[in-house]
């Protein structure tokens, strides 16, 4: 479900028109992550770090209205619900994509979407594409840390998807910990907003429980 904002009324309208108005609107940040506890569950019930981290990640981004404010052909509207596409690599090591994956609450009835659409993307020999624009993307870089990152974009056409990407989960202190970067459309969320989702982040994975 959706609805249509009114720009005049919209009290972001000033921030809107301001970064709207860039060629180059997106702002990234990364910053490390405490992911002790799934990377610990992950292993013990050996299901995919990835799945979990994509359940965690978009059930940050649920839980902030900032994220719920879309851009869809030159209309903004709040969604109740967004949800993710992310890449995987096939047998050949060739990046792939998937369609888009629901948000559920849920982590036992996502991760089936999730390994569902994985196992898809993997198999296929086409790239997915669904016109919704409540959506976010994921990727990850299993294989290195960063301290940045920068995503390919088409400048021409806008967009509102915060793109979310992690790397190699690495022993610090005998914990677990990971880099994780997400890049935003500046005219719909700011570092007060990117703050607030590291924040949550942390405590959604400090929280989660596989039992």
């Amino acid at each position: 479900m959706k609805n249509k904002i009114n720009i005049e009324n919209w009290d972001r309208k000033k921030q809107f028109l301001f970064f709207s108005g860039f060629t180059n609107p997106y702002a990234s940040v990364t910053s490390v992550l405490n992911v002790d506890k799934i990377v610990r569950i992950a292993k013990k019930n050996m299901i995919s770090f990835y799945g979990i981290m994509s359940y965690v990640v978009l059930k940050t981004i649920n839980e902030i209205e900032a994220f719920k404010y879309v851009l869809e052909e030159n209309n903004i509207y709040k969604y109740d619900k967004i949800n993710a596409s992310f890449s995987t690599l096939d047998s050949t090591n060739a990046i792939k994509f998937s369609r888009t994956v629901d948000y559920v609450s849920n982590f036992k009835d996502f991760i089936l979407l999730f390994q569902q659409a994985k196992s898809e993307a993997e198999n296929s020999t086409n790239i997915p594409y669904k016109k919704d624009f409540n959506k976010c993307y994921f990727t990850c870089l299993p294989w290195m840390r960063f301290t940045a990152i920068e995503n390919t974009m088409n400048y021409k056409n806008q967009d509102s998807i915060p793109r979310v990407c992690w790397g190699k989960y690495f022993l610090e202190n005998n914990q677990y910990m990971i880099d994780l970067s997400i890049q935003c459309n500046h005219a719909f969320q700011d570092g007060y907003h990117m703050g607030l989702f590291f924040n949550n982040l942390q405590e959604n994975i400090n929280m989660f429980d596989y039992e």
